[in-house]
């Protein structure tokens, strides 16, 4: 059964990462982990309890201590290696976390202190000017992350067998960089 539960964990897992909670159907995953919907059943007790289990922890968040130098390129080589080791996308995840959330203003709060509070964080208070502008470069910034993870998850743009990921390493890290420089020089300003 530990087998069968692996796969069929793995087999939720992504299906809830690439489509949320309220998508994704008992048999969908029956189907993809090539087992029967009762033994889906049998492994995760029921859907909420199989969302738990196949839940994956975050990828280990970025060390603070990285220079925004170069991190364009950083994050975007860290999404495409999640989706070559098969790894929970939190980009995209974030997506149906916030959909399927009973409070989404909470969600979306949840998120930002999660994914761009080190970014909105360059400008000094929040009563200052420079942090709208932080704060929309920071919200630019999103976009082009959860952009980039729904293409090459759930739309499968980008396929690693015929695209050459340093290419796109360098070119959409470039636009990503972009944005994070320009954060960085808006906090930068004297208004």
């Amino acid at each position: 059964m530990t087998d069968t539960r692996d796969v069929v964990l793995q087999a939720a897992r992504q299906l809830f990462g690439e489509r949320g909670y309220g998508a994704v159907t008992i048999r969908e995953i029956a189907i993809a982990a090539g087992v029967s919907p009762a033994m889906v059943m049998k492994v995760g007790g029921s859907k909420e309890q199989l969302h738990a289990d196949a839940t994956p922890l975050e990828p280990e968040p970025l060390p603070r201590d990285i220079p925004l130098e170069g991190l364009g390129e950083v994050l975007v080589r860290r999404m495409l290696n999640r989706r070559e080791e098969d790894g929970a996308e939190p980009w995209l995840r974030a997506l149906y976390l916030i959909a399927d959330a009973p409070d989404r203003a909470s969600a979306r709060s949840d998120f930002r202190e999660r994914f761009l509070s080190r970014f909105e964080h360059l400008a000094d208070r929040a009563d200052d000017p420079v942090h709208d502008l932080v704060r929309r470069q920071a919200d630019q910034l999103a976009c082009l992350m959860v952009g980039l993870a729904a293409g090459t998850r759930s739309i499968r743009l980008l396929d690693p067998d015929g695209t050459d990921l340093e290419v796109v390493v360098s070119e959409y890290g470039a636009l990503v960089q972009q944005v994070l420089d320009r954060m960085v020089a808006g906090s930068a300003q004297d208004v």
